[in-house]
């Protein structure tokens, strides 16, 4: 079994960071959507003399708030390149892949059994945002693939652990449309 974290979640390798970087995260993670511009500047700063995959992640998420698909694009696909067990890098990079219509590309990134335990690293507890992130993705792919009976088995499980997160909703939007929802495309 594994315990499922809603709060903040320290790592063992975060200890091993400076304290300036730590201290950092909090205000870096919430400038991505109060300030994404802001943001883009200085995670790119971050990561040119500390290049963390959270960084990584956090610049794709700014430049996606921006609509900069580009910036977005490039920057996930550097994060998977560089930091391919990392479980962020992996989810975003097969979302990018159904985008493309590479299934067989983003059941690669997923792991071949859909699972997300390989990329725990041993792991027990893990954060909901990591849940909510990777079995969106696997939703995604099986929508994608045609399965839709997995993919809302994937729905209830994301609705019963985190049923106020946006990929939940976005699931839910998409295998069970509202008139409103049609209409709000």
């Amino acid at each position: 079994m594994y315990e499922i974290v809603y709060g903040p979640m320290a790592q063992p390798w975060q200890a091993r960071l400076s304290k300036e970087t730590r201290e950092a995260f909090p205000r870096l993670h919430a400038l991505v959507r109060e300030d994404p511009r802001a943001a883009v500047a200085e995670l790119r700063a971050w990561i040119a003399r500390e290049p963390l995959p959270m960084f990584f992640n956090w610049l794709g998420a700014a430049y996606s708030v921006l609509g900069d698909t580009d910036g977005m694009r490039d920057t996930v696909l550097e994060n998977y390149r560089r930091n391919p067990q990392y479980l962020f890098a992996r989810a975003n990079y097969a979302e990018l892949c159904l985008c493309d219509g590479d299934i067989a590309g983003a059941r690669e990134a997923l792991g071949a059994a859909l699972d997300i335990r390989p990329f725990l690293g041993g792991r027990r507890r893990v954060h909901v945002s990591e849940v909510a992130a990777y079995f969106y993705a696997v939703a995604l792919y099986h929508i994608q693939a045609g399965d839709l009976a997995a993919a809302e088995k994937v729905y209830e499980m994301l609705d019963e652990v985190c049923p106020d997160d946006v990929s939940t909703e976005n699931l839910r939007r998409r295998l069970h449309p509202r008139l409103r929802d049609l209409f709000s495309r």
